[in-house]
């Protein structure tokens, strides 16, 4: 099983990568977390620059629903991507 999520913020790239394994954060190529090991649940933290040059949190939240996996990426306080609407559209 792997499963990549890739989405866009400003000019940056923001790509989660899923594997039975671990599960990994970049942003625009740099490895910014890693959880190793087998996990159902998983939380990964990094920082991105916004378009004023300030440094943002980003937040993802991966979890398996149903078979299903599902990943939802905040920047800041703001739900920048989620699979739900992906299905959803």
């Amino acid at each position: 099983m792997k499963d990549v999520w890739v989405v866009k913020y400003g000019e940056h790239t923001i790509r989660i990568v899923n594997t039975w394994t671990n599960v990994k954060l970049f942003v625009d190529g740099v490895l910014q977390d890693e959880q190793v090991g087998l996990h159902f649940t998983s939380r990964l933290f990094g920082k991105v620059k916004n378009a004023k040059g300030d440094y943002e949190d980003i937040k993802v939240s991966i979890g398996c629903y149903f078979c299903e996996m599902q990943c939802r990426i905040f920047v800041g306080d703001r739900l920048l991507y989620t699979t739900e609407l992906q299905w959803n559209g």
